[in-house]
């Protein structure tokens, strides 16, 4: 019997994540140009371009949505051992992940765009859903505060610039961009709205990285934890070769 051990550091996983986001992100930004520059509508662009959904750019965020729940749940099991009471927020933060994940599949938030009120809005909150979200933002950080300061400094550095990398895609480049077509600034089917779409869903997906790492130092370096793989490579001795 043959036991491995796999050992791995967080910039590791980090640096493929990265590299994903950046291949994702040159892919859509050449079909931008391809669409609304040279006028192509091949049917796999609808594969890569971040503007759509149900795409492999959505089955990628939901997969570091998932990446940061199983971190979150490890975590929470290493906690419990020591009768953290911070577990319960731990728990509430792995439910909102769990939460955005179907949010990022299933488009949610689109819920609360209601055309017949976006008249009586200011055109800054022309997409509708970031009252609602805005709101649960602010909620959220009061809630979860004391979690951020319990964390080691390097961790809650990380944890603060992944909330402000995703927020600000996630809501601020919606807000500009929806506000620039409420305005006539740009079109909503144009390669300036595209790229806006680009950028946004390419701060999404690096506000999660920079969280997925966060979330890996603290779990490997601050609670030791383990992660082993055993080859297990065994054989009969009555074999004959």
């Amino acid at each position: 019997m043959v036991k491995s051990k796999f050992k791995f550091h967080p910039a590791i996983i980090i640096k493929y994540l990265a590299a994903i986001t950046l291949i994702l992100t040159t892919i859509n930004i050449i079909i931008q140009f391809a669409i609304y520059s040279f006028g192509l509508k091949e049917e796999w662009f609808l594969l890569f371009n971040m503007d759509k959904e149900v795409n492999i750019p959505t089955l990628y965020n939901c997969s570091l949505f998932l990446i940061c729940v199983a971190l979150i749940s490890l975590i929470i099991r290493k906690l419990k051992e020591q009768n953290d009471n911070l577990t319960n927020k731990w728990n509430t933060l792995k439910w909102l992940f769990i939460f955005l994940t179907l949010d990022e599949a299933l488009q949610i938030h689109e819920i609360f765009i209601i055309p017949s009120i976006k008249p009586f809005l200011p055109a800054i909150l022309n997409a509708v859903w970031v009252i609602p979200y805005g709101i649960f933002v602010i909620i959220s950080i009061m809630y979860f505060m004391g979690l951020l300061f319990s964390l080691p400094k390097k961790v809650q550095y990380l944890t603060f610039i992944s909330g402000f990398i995703y927020l600000a895609g996630a809501l601020g480049l919606e807000i500009i961009g929806s506000f620039l077509v409420r305005t006539s600034a740009i079109k909503l089917h144009g390669i300036s709205y595209g790229l806006i779409s680009t950028l946004e869903e390419a701060f999404e997906m690096t506000g999660l990285i920079v969280f997925i790492y966060a979330l890996l130092i603290f779990a490997f370096a601050y609670q030791n934890q383990k992660l082993k793989i055993n080859l297990h490579l065994s054989s009969k001795e009555s074999a004959n070769y």
